[in-house]
């Protein structure tokens, strides 16, 4: 094998759209990927994928994808092998539907998020890699674009179709406990190879190890005491910015693998991002009252203020020995579904990483409640590594062949 193709092979690079805080790059990095870009238009995703992939080729600020110029990025066509992103999923979702016709939009189907993925296709266009994964939410596969944007992303669109490389295309819906994620999580991935290639792709298997419960990946956290009002300003940016120690070395192979390059260091042995909400005396009560697994309904009818049938998960505490329940962004709003299996609150921005998979040294720099949509917009990097791994087995495959 010749150097240059050595170099190649060590180096299968990323470009991420729609890189959020960066779950489905970090994926792909732990798989042996180089991340040379993320392109985001959420300022503290932007800022917060920067700082944990410093050394990017590409960093853009926060941008519109519609107002990205591929001529002018520091890229050029065949320097990406891989193209991933996670479009912004919420008109496709259940609840993003109901929330949209709520705002008096009946039209949701003209939508322009629906049609983000045309962005995707051209990218692919331009910089033709050897592959692209794509993850949204499960729901998509019943929403009637669907068909439309596969036949897209295979053939391409418009006038530049006849440049376009062609890809095969196989998508799959996996549940992300299966493959080490706390989290019952399910989404859909949809995965491009190029036509002229021969290269193939296979999803990958179901882990054999255990599921990983709430207490397996949170059980070494510090007990926090919340806030009894919301904090200053000032305040709120010392408790981001502090570090906590442990509770106790790690009580399981997860807490190991979130804690591996934290316990590596020798400059620090702490985790930061491990600070939660203030919550009134009502919602301290209702919390007290519920067991883990329960929910607002379970709450003695007196203490039910708000109509079960549309508040149905108001309060929610999570299991300590069963994977939690999806996680979303709405936990900048509050984190009511959110409650800590054995303490009287809801949880950290750090547990919610950990049951989203980052380890603790992926840091968040935003403001408390972005954090918590950041982590909640996320794709989970071992679901993401999971989908990369076979990926990049082919692109070094290729490299190795030529």
């Amino acid at each position: 094998m010749h150097e240059n193709t050595q170099q190649l092979v060590k180096k299968t690079t990323v470009l991420d759209l729609f890189c959020g805080a960066g779950g489905m790059s970090l994926g792909f990095q732990n798989a042996g990927c180089e991340i040379i870009g993320g392109i985001d238009k959420n300022p503290h995703a932007i800022k917060t994928h920067q700082k944990n992939f410093p050394d990017c080729k590409l960093k853009l600020p926060a941008r519109d994808i519609h107002k990205v110029s591929l001529s002018k990025l520091p890229l050029q066509p065949g320097e990406v092998d891989i193209l991933i992103g996670a479009p912004p999923c919420q008109v496709f979702s259940a609840v993003g539907r109901v929330k949209i016709k709520s705002l008096s939009k009946p039209d949701i189907d003209s939508e322009p998020r629906n049609f983000l993925y045309k962005y995707v296709v051209r990218f692919l266009g331009y910089y033709k890699p050897l592959f692209f994964a794509i993850e949204n939410v499960n729901t998509l596969k019943s929403h009637k674009i669907f068909s439309t944007m596969i036949a897209h992303l295979e053939k391409g669109l418009g006038a530049r179709r006849r440049d376009y490389p062609g890809y095969d295309i196989k998508y799959q819906v996996l549940q992300a406990s299966d493959y080490g994620v706390p989290q019952r999580r399910k989404r859909l991935f949809i995965v491009g190879v190029r036509k002229d290639l021969g290269l193939t792709f296979e999803f990958p298997s179901m882990s054999t190890e255990k599921t990983v419960s709430v207490g397996n990946a949170i059980g070494d956290l510090i007990p926090l005491t919340p806030p009894y009002r919301p904090l200053t300003t000032k305040s709120r940016h010392q408790q981001i910015d502090s570090e906590k120690p442990y509770l106790s070395l790690p009580q399981s192979e997860y807490q190991e693998k979130m804690r591996k390059k934290i316990t590596e260091s020798e400059d620090y042995d702490a985790v930061m991002n491990h600070i939660c909400r203030s919550h009134n005396p009502v919602d301290l009560i209702c919390f007290a009252m519920l067991s883990q697994g329960g929910k607002y309904t379970d709450l003695p009818e007196f203490m039910r203020r708000y109509r079960w049938d549309i508040f149905n998960d108001k309060y929610k505490r999570l299991p300590w020995n069963e994977p939690a329940w999806t996680l979303t962004a709405h936990m900048q709003k509050d984190c009511l579904a959110y409650i800590h299996p054995t303490q009287t609150r809801s949880i950290s921005v750090r547990e919610a990483a950990r049951l989203q998979s980052f380890p603790d040294d992926f840091i968040f720099d935003a403001p408390m409640t972005r954090m918590f949509e950041l982590v909640g917009n996320s794709v989970p990097p071992l679901l993401a590594e999971a989908i990369a791994r076979p990926i990049v087995e082919q692109v070094r495959a290729y490299y190795e062949s030529l």
